[in-house]
């Protein structure tokens, strides 16, 4: 290479590679990871995968790309008839009540090497798409996407981040072995250079679980909306309206809010996210079982970008998630920040972190989340005239001082130490 080529390429931005595996559309907390990377001076590339959602394998999050792998091993669907027909299948747990906790599930032999093939095509495309961009950074986003990580450490010396979104041996309907998942994700926090995550449950667990320094807190705070008057909705009349954001997925206690409205007079809920036409199905016949179908309300998921807008006519967010799992106990989730950045009071599970939050910001009440009559209590307390006027003033004190700015700021350092980002001169680091 000459001499000028040289220069050149020590003069362009490093790529930054955030990896991930879902469809990156609706991933408020990859999308701002790109976006802080931009602002560092890197040239980030995401990673994702397609879904039935996200079917683009190119696209544009602003004027940063992303790529959707699409794994699909040409023998999977071939194996997966094969072995289904000359295997025992033990299959999906037999339905029960929708409020039951989520067990593991029980997969046939078919489908556990249905998606073993699948996870070995995604590697190989990962692995190969890696030695191309050949990036200086790597952003691994949960555990699923760590063997890139550690790929990119061996054969390339890139600075490798671990962004634990959730206790990956310890989440809801989690099929692989708890043990190999232990010792592999304990080699992945050694391999990082850094380890991120978003609740201080999980940093202070793995901390524990690993003999390793605790993992830098990076919370999913929205990014602030501009000040001044916003476009949003025209304040509601009628009925108040309870809405929760998010998966629409067992554990997230959607059975027990509907079972709530039988207990409360006029209460709307409003659902807001994806889910799959099966388990929409089972909680369309709940509510209509329980007399109330008429007041709840079942929202496609929405940008990130325009969901404060979206729930800001509320009069309460909803985070009732069940115990069902240890990374469930110890939970911060986004949208209790994108509730307060609504300006909306919430109502959580009295689990230990949530309810530690909610009571050290006084914005709202944190409930026994399997009992229906005490989150309706909640509820009425919440949303009764004048309750609303004395919650707003901690809300608006939470929301100004818990900022995607600061978080940022920590994420920036997993980054830059030892990392080659150059300080944007519009954005100083």
């Amino acid at each position: 290479m000459s001499a000028r080529a040289d220069e050149a390429a020590s003069s362009s931005p490093p790529v930054a590679l955030v990896i991930v595996r879902n469809g990156v559309t609706h991933d408020a907390r990859v999308l701002r990871a790109a976006t802080a990377l931009r602002s560092a001076g890197a040239s980030p590339l995401i990673v994702g995968v397609t879904t039935d959602t996200a079917r683009e394998r190119v696209s544009l999050h602003g004027d940063i790309p992303i790529l959707r792998l699409d794994p699909r091993p040409p023998f999977r669907d071939a194996l997966r008839r094969l072995l289904g027909a000359v295997l025992p299948s033990s299959g999906e747990p037999a339905p029960g009540p929708t409020d039951a906790p989520p067990a593991a599930p029980s997969l046939a032999w078919s489908e556990r090497l249905s998606r073993l093939a699948t996870t070995t095509d995604y590697y190989r495309r990962a692995i190969g798409m890696l030695l191309r961009v050949r990036p200086a950074i790597v952003h691994a986003n949960d555990y699923n996407t760590m063997w890139v990580g550690v790929a990119a450490k061996c054969l390339l010396g890139s600075r490798v981040v671990y962004d634990a979104h959730e206790l990956w041996p310890d989440r809801n309907g989690r099929w692989e072995a708890r043990w190999w998942l232990l010792a592999c994700e304990a080699l992945f926090v050694r391999v990082a250079d850094a380890v991120v995550t978003a609740s201080p449950g999980y940093a202070a667990c793995m901390a524990r679980r690993y003999l390793i320094e605790p993992p830098a807190l990076v919370r999913n705070i929205p990014t602030a909306r501009p000040p001044g008057p916003q476009p949003g909705p025209a304040p509601r009349t009628g009925p108040a309206q309870v809405v929760y954001a998010g998966g629409i997925l067992r554990g997230r206690g959607l059975e027990q809010a509907i079972d709530a409205l039988a207990f409360v007079d006029e209460i709307t809920l409003t659902l807001i996210g994806p889910g799959s036409p099966r388990y929409l199905a089972e909680l369309r016949e709940r509510a209509l079982r329980h007399g109330v179908s008429q007041r709840v309300e079942y929202r496609a998921p929405v940008a990130p970008d325009e969901l404060i807008e979206a729930i800001a006519g509320a009069a309460l967010g909803l985070s009732i998630i069940q115990p069902v799992c240890l990374s469930y106990q110890l939970t911060l989730p986004n949208k209790v920040f994108e509730y307060l950045a609504a300006g909306l009071p919430v109502l959580v599970s009295d689990l230990p972190v949530m309810a530690a939050f909610v009571a050290e910001h006084r914005i709202g009440e944190a409930v026994a989340p399997a009992d229906p009559v005490a989150i309706a209590a909640a509820i009425e307390r919440l949303t009764a005239p004048g309750a609303r006027a004395a919650l707003e003033p901690h809300v608006a004190a939470a929301s100004a001082s818990l900022t995607w700015a600061r978080e940022r700021e920590i994420l920036l350092a997993a980054y830059r130490s030892g990392a080659p980002i150059r300080q944007d001169s519009s954005r100083p680091l």
